[in-house]
């Protein structure tokens, strides 16, 4: 009676959490996560002058861009599931699976796209995408865990996601991205559904998503502290001491005071305690590609060891268009501390650092004592899926919702997805788990 009682407080709380989920999923999915994403996008320019079909194209661009973004978080979350062993995990990400579907429909249903069959298996894949993770959410309640067979059920789905995203990602990119094209108004459908008609069916068979390294983005909503504050003239001293002849621009107050410099090849912003939280060229990197990751991993820690941060490369991610990005973190004994994450861009045709940003280890940095649990790392092993390759194993300090964990990092792959699981040494369960997505953009980490 006390297990049904439970399985039934758990199936209650899952439920109604689901429900509220979806209620808001249009208001702060569509709304707020990617407001500042859109504001910042480059909208197709349209030849007619008119303003109601430029406000209209634009309308459309929005909610091309969202439908991206929610395929691309859908593809993650699916192939997090597949390969997680943590219930408390697997309950999240169902979840966040039923948002970003639900939200991947809204943004299609709001584009002007001709019915056809690959639209209608589009989205007949989503819905049951979104109902498949229902009825696992559903199992979770009850006490009982996912198969082997669900697994490879939630992979095959991952699989359509990203052929999805892959898509989706590159009509927005291309030239082809418009709707309204040659002055009909809302009647032309531009090349959307030429395009989508042209997708192999295959890519909807299924049966029953850096440049950035891991913990990159955990700082949003974290101030900058200053111990003292500087004058704009010292600022001025320190920033041509490091970069060259500085002039002072502006003095920025967002989550903390920074102080903005011109150089001669570029700008800086410096903290109002004196030290140099993001800087970037305006050279853009070309030429061929001459200097090789380990060798970027070397020139990242000399510059940062020249701003005065103690840091080590940790993760690499090369883009497409001649620059390597480099993750370094304070290293103590071995352990990755993920909080003190700084990112360092390097040209790989010329070996120069051509841009820089510290405000993670700003924010987090302090006199870290680094004490882990009596878990081995073979017994950390255990909590890893059977599904995934582990190819090394580093231990690494993190932060989730405001606590740290030491942990060991398990770098893995499953046929060509990699994956970063971190196990807590003190318990011995899955903490988190991230999915590296292939982009235009490089690599991310999800």
């Amino acid at each position: 009676m006390i297990r049904q009682n439970k399985s039934i407080k758990n199936f209650w709380m899952i439920f109604f959490g689901v429900i509220a989920a979806l209620a808001i999923a249009t208001a702060v999915v569509m709304g707020v996560m990617y407001q500042m994403k859109f504001e910042r996008m480059t909208m197709s320019q349209i030849s007619d002058e008119n303003v109601y079909k430029v406000s209209q194209e634009n309308n459309y661009k929005r909610s091309l861009y969202l439908a991206c973004d929610s395929m691309k978080n859908l593809d993650a979350n699916l192939g997090k599931i597949a390969v997680s062993n943590d219930v408390a995990h697997q309950t999240q990400m169902l979840t966040n699976v039923i948002i970003h579907a639900n939200a991947v429909n809204q943004n299609l249903s709001n584009l002007p796209i001709e019915d056809s069959n690959n639209l209608v298996a589009c989205q007949t894949f989503v819905n049951q995408t979104q109902d498949y993770a229902t009825y696992l959410l559903g199992k979770l309640s009850k006490g009982d865990k996912l198969t082997a067979d669900e697994r490879i059920a939630l992979n095959n789905l991952d699989n359509v996601a990203t052929r999805l995203y892959d898509f989706l990602q590159a009509y927005a990119d291309s030239d082809a991205g418009m709707f309204i094209t040659n002055g009909n108004g809302m009647n032309n459908v531009g090349a959307l559904s030429d395009s989508l008609n042209e997708v192999d069916e295959n890519a909807f068979t299924y049966e029953k998503l850096i440049y950035d390294g891991p913990f990159s983005e955990s700082v949003e909503e974290k101030v900058l502290k200053v111990d003292h504050k500087i004058s704009h003239d010292m600022g001025s001293k320190i920033v041509s001491e490091l970069f060259g002849e500085a002039r002072f621009v502006d003095e920025i107050n967002n989550k903390g005071v920074l102080y903005v410099y011109e150089v001669e090849e570029g700008r800086v912003m410096l903290t109002a305690s004196g030290k140099v939280a993001q800087y970037e060229t305006y050279n853009e990197a070309q030429g061929e590609t001459n200097v090789d990751c380990d060798k970027c991993i070397e020139i990242a820690e000399e510059f940062c060891q020249k701003l005065g941060y103690d840091v080590k490369g940790v993760w690499v991610s090369k883009t497409q268009d001649f620059v390597t990005y480099v993750n370094c973190a304070t290293v103590i004994d071995d352990v990755i501390v993920y909080p003190d994450l700084i990112k360092v861009a390097v040209d790989s045709a010329t070996g120069e650092v051509v841009g820089m940003e510290a405000k993670a280890y700003l924010i987090n940095h302090k006199d870290w004592n680094v004490s882990f649990g009596e878990t081995s790392q073979e017994d950390a092993a255990k909590a890893i899926s059977d599904n995934l390759n582990v190819t090394n194993v580093a231990k690494a300090l993190i932060e989730k919702n405001g606590k740290y964990y030491a942990c060991y990092e398990f770098q893995s792959e499953m046929g060509d997805r990699q994956y970063y699981v971190y196990v807590d040494s003190v318990t011995g369960q899955e903490v988190e788990l991230f999915k590296v997505i292939e982009n235009t953009e490089g690599y991310t980490v999800m």
